[in-house]
């Protein structure tokens, strides 16, 4: 009796890029290490002026190499590098829409998306042109400043093979892997607004997942869509999440590791945390409209305000978000930059 093949799901890998290709080499390097045989990597870049995609396609070509990791265990999930070359096609935005290079061998796929779409609407563009292919069974949509463990890949399949909906993973500090920075995600309350990550295990439920590391599979890409672009940066995946849970959609972790270089795609620490402000409010009314959330944002604000101990980003950025939250109101939830 013949031993069955075992059938290994196609995972489809989606990185956005902005201005760190740098980082974007290093994580290709690891993903590229993996012990999971059916996977292919999509990269879409946000309109980057620092040549990005010409940089991401020398490396496929073995013409540049990746930076080193920081420490040296981070250094051995990218050297010695991985044999080169790796086939690699570039797409326009249109392009996406026309073609589906469904029989070239899996390329490392590039993507020009003409415009910085953000966190999200970067995920869009690829999960869009995944979506019209129709070849996906699952999609993990990965920060571009993560490097990945070889089993990451194949640990992530096996639990949301067990487990349907959307999937997250043991997040790590890439420069400090003993801290975890989120088992897999953490939990939003619609009464005060708040959304914390879990850092340690715990028995409370997952209500959002993380969005450093965030597995769908093909089902609930289908039923949640795209990701709301109006939400350019933070909180994009409570967004997405709380759609999810509308719609039964399961949250759960995987133990695969993920190591994060956490902030490493925005210096701005002032317009970090006014754009996590501004989406909460927006989020907020567009799902529970007004209610006691309100006085819970407003009061921690007026902490931010007055302790001496905040950070002076973090206190401009809750003085301008009284702003913001006055001038949503006024205009019923359509407030603009």
């Amino acid at each position: 009796m013949q031993n069955t093949p075992k059938v290994f799901p196609k995972v489809f890998i989606v990185l956005v890029n902005w201005n760190s290709w740098g980082h974007t080499v290093e994580c290709l390097e690891s993903i590229y290490r993996s012990d999971y045989p059916n996977y292919q990597v999509i990269i879409v870049d946000n309109n980057s002026a620092d040549d990005s995609l010409a940089n991401i396609a020398a490396w496929a070509s073995g013409d540049l190499a990746a930076p080193s990791g920081a420490t040296e265990q981070m250094k051995s999930y990218s050297k010695p590098p991985v044999e080169k070359p790796i086939d690699c096609v570039s797409l326009s935005l249109q392009q996406t829409k026309e073609k589906h290079l469904d029989l070239l061998p899996q390329p490392l796929i590039l993507i020009q998306s003409g415009f910085n779409a953000g966190f999200g609407g970067g995920n869009n563009v690829a999960m869009l042109y995944i979506s019209q292919r129709g070849d996906a069974d699952y999609v993990w949509l990965l920060n571009n400043d993560t490097v990945i463990g070889s089993d990451a890949i194949s640990a992530m399949v096996q639990t949301a093979q067990t487990a349907p909906g959307i999937v997250g993973s043991v997040v790590r500090n890439y420069f400090r892997p003993e801290k975890v920075q989120a088992y897999g995600g953490g939990h939003f309350s619609s009464l005060t607004g708040s959304a914390r990550l879990f850092s340690r295990p715990t028995r409370r439920p997952l209500n959002f997942i993380f969005g450093a590391s965030f597995m769908l599979d093909r089902s609930s890409l289908e039923q949640i869509g795209s990701f709301d672009e109006n939400i350019f940066m933070y909180f994009e995946e409570v967004e997405y999440c709380i759609r999810a849970r509308e719609l039964g959609i399961l949250m759960s972790f995987s133990h695969a590791n993920v190591y994060h270089k956490i902030g490493a795609s925005s210096g701005d620490k002032h317009f970090q945390w006014l754009n996590l402000y501004r989406n909460r409010i927006y989020t907020m009314r567009k799902h529970f409209g007004n209610g006691p959330w309100i006085v819970f944002t407003v009061l921690n604000w007026l902490i931010n305000v007055v302790s001496p101990s905040t950070s002076s980003d973090k206190r401009r950025a809750s003085r301008e978000a009284f702003s913001y939250l006055w001038e949503d109101s006024r205009t019923g939830g359509r407030a603009k930059d």
